[in-house]
């Protein structure tokens, strides 16, 4: 039987730009602020413009009050014109004028964009929060969010469903498969949960992508690489995958049925990544793996590939600071957040080999966010 956890909702008034200039660090950051760049793609006739979403990183500079930093960075637009951004390993609390920070780490948390307005969800009490979303039938399980769609009046929502080994300092986890959790609208409250595989190679719903009847649902797998593999629903049965097998459509996945490349190669990604469809084609953004500082924009035909023209569009600049501590992740496309004038927004984790270190600078572990205009 599923049984909800105590929510605890933590309200801030975030305005943006709003925050005093005491709170404001005298030292410069031992990472260095991302920046504006332009690449060059393959293509010498293709260009592509970036821009710091400096809205974003003030209203995600948050010194208390609920959540402030954490990875992952999903967003998933809802009915009524809020933003659901949902983040992994999550730090409440309190954070420093001088960027220090206290508080504890759960291991995921909602927030709620309206407008300049931002509201953490969380379990548990505000004295001893938790993560707002549990695995139904293992306490010593946890989940790191997926992407996730609205279809009528609720939210599906993958999650990655997580072991910690004890082992491997930062990287002491495994994953082990993936769940659905749903959830009611408008207060996002948890109503139902299931399985959907369990493998501690393959992780399924760290993308999707709606198109007329159907959900694509994206995955990985890994062995000494990440693969990408597809499934799909139909809107209205989210419980029956079928599998792209490499010419159509099955129930089972085909351990050789990976998205290729035009050359017929795998297409090699990294633990998160987007398919969205931009000016009439699909589109695929993907950071370098093994934490490599480029994101790439392929494009294809068909929602399933084969993947072609790869667009170098940002090189993370934070990527091997701090004498090679700091590294950055899971880069993501959010096609629903577009400004006319700028393109459409991306986001990027920032972390630290060294934990602790996230203790000493809160703004490590915060996601970055640019603008971008695909081609």
């Amino acid at each position: 039987m599923l049984i909800p956890n105590s929510i605890v909702r933590f309200l801030t008034a975030a305005t943006i730009c709003f925050i005093a200039v005491s709170c404001q660090k005298d030292e410069e950051s031992i990472i260095p602020e991302s920046k504006s760049t332009l690449n060059e793609g393959k293509s010498a006739s293709t260009l592509v413009e970036t821009e710091i979403a400096t809205t974003f990183k003030n209203l995600f500079n948050r010194f208390g009050d609920g959540w402030t930093g954490g990875d992952g960075a999903y967003s998933i637009p809802l009915p009524d014109g809020r933003l659901l951004w949902t983040f992994g390993d999550s730090f409440l609390g309190t954070v420093n004028p001088d960027y220090t920070r206290t508080g504890p780490l759960v291991n995921n948390v909602f927030v709620i964009q309206d407008s300049d307005e931002l509201t953490t969800l969380a379990g548990g009490t505000e004295e001893n929060p938790e993560a707002y979303v549990t695995p139904w039938n293992n306490s010593n399980h946890y989940y790191w969010p997926g992407d996730g769609v609205v279809i009528g009046n609720k939210l599906y929502m993958f999650m990655l469903r997580i072991r910690a080994t004890g082992q491997g300092g930062v990287f002491g986890f495994e994953h082990i498969g993936s769940d659905m959790a749903v959830f009611s609208l408008p207060d996002l409250q948890l109503i139902d949960q299931y399985k959907v595989n369990r493998s501690t190679e393959v992780m399924m719903g760290v993308s999707i992508f709606r198109e007329n009847e159907f959900v694509y649902v994206y995955g990985t797998r890994s062995t000494l690489g990440k693969n990408a593999l597809v499934a799909r629903y139909q809107v209205g049965n989210p419980t029956e995958l079928e599998y792209w097998n490499g010419t159509g459509w099955g129930g089972q996945f085909d351990n050789n049925a990976y998205m290729q490349l035009a050359n017929g190669q795998n297409l090699g990604v990294s633990n998160q990544f987007k398919v969205f469809k931009w000016n009439g084609s699909y589109r695929l953004l993907v950071q370098d793996d093994f934490f490599g500082a480029a994101i790439k924009v392929y494009r294809s035909d068909s929602p399933v590939g084969p993947w072609s023209n790869p667009i170098t569009i940002y090189e993370t600049p934070e990527t091997g600071a701090d004498g090679g501590n700091i590294f950055t992740y899971n880069a993501f496309a959010h096609p629903h957040v577009i400004d006319p004038n700028k393109g459409m927004l991306v986001t990027y984790s920032v972390n630290s080999f060294d934990f602790f270190s996230l203790f000493q600078d809160a703004r490590l572990y915060r996601p970055r966010f640019f603008w971008v205009k695909p081609s």
